[in-house]
């Protein structure tokens, strides 16, 4: 699933990558775009592992753990700023989290290691991304991303290399349309503002992660994760709030400078 979802996307990116001679591909960060595939790969083995110990709720509830991860390496590598509102939207976020994982006093899930661990290659990445970006093209990250990834997933694919058949082949494809679209607009955010600031939105996606099972597959989530995405939902109307109040501020101070 993973080398068709990238294999298919990087079709779709073909016609940009071979405009122009393949100057899209020019870059002084190749190192970091390694880095930046080889821990996509890590992180999906992982998700994918913890998928089949946990449950799909608290598979899912742990996928919005990367943001936290996202936060604590942008302040260590990018030196970004944390302020208290960030901060305390992060904390938020986690404890919905927390309310959605139902952790257990019996013990810990080996699947939750899994799934804290890759987690922390999604974390990562997205500093990465930001780091690339400040010399690079989102167009430029994203093709990388897809060539490389692409690359190392057909490697570990040969061994169980099976051809889809015609329905699987629309969904696949579907999956790289919507992705490669996702991931374009993503590295695009990153470019245009701070992680930190960033990595609260993400929660979203569980929110709508859940409208989505209950319209598709009729999964009707539990009280518990009803519970934890409106807590998220707090958490990015938080430091929404505070952040449009701080620009607002700079404008004004800035207008005052130039009389």
């Amino acid at each position: 699933i993973g080398f068709f979802r990238f294999f298919f996307g990087l079709l779709i990116l073909s016609p940009l990558i071979l405009r122009n001679n393949f100057a899209i591909l020019k870059t002084s960060n190749l190192k970091l775009y390694f880095l930046r595939s080889s821990l996509n790969v890590f992180g999906m083995l992982f998700n994918f592992t913890a998928l089949g110990l946990l449950t799909l709720e608290k598979s899912a509830a742990f996928g919005f753990v990367s943001p936290i991860y996202a936060t604590i390496f942008a302040v260590l590598i990018l030196k970004e700023k944390i302020r208290i509102y960030r901060l305390t939207a992060l904390i938020i976020g986690f404890i919905g989290v927390i309310i959605i994982a139902q952790p257990s006093l019996s013990g810990v899930e080996k699947g939750v290691y899994f799934a804290l661990l890759g987690q922390l290659c999604f974390g990562l990445t997205m500093v990465l991304i930001k780091k690339m970006s400040y010399k690079d093209s989102s167009l430029t990250i994203l093709s990388y991303q897809y060539i490389l990834t692409s690359f190392f997933l057909f490697i570990l694919f040969i061994p169980f290399f099976e051809i889809p058949n015609s329905f699987q082949f629309l969904q696949l494809a579907t999956a790289a349309f919507l992705g490669t679209f996702m991931h374009y607009f993503f590295n695009q955010a990153i470019r245009l503002t701070e992680v930190t600031f960033l990595t609260p939105f993400k929660y979203l996606g569980l929110i709508f992660a859940s409208i989505f099972g209950f319209i598709y597959f009729g999964d009707v989530p539990s009280v518990y994760t009803w519970i934890g995405g409106t807590i998220l939902f707090s958490s990015m109307l938080i430091i929404t709030i505070r952040e449009n109040q701080l620009s607002k501020d700079i404008v004004k101070k800035s207008d005052i400078n130039n009389l």
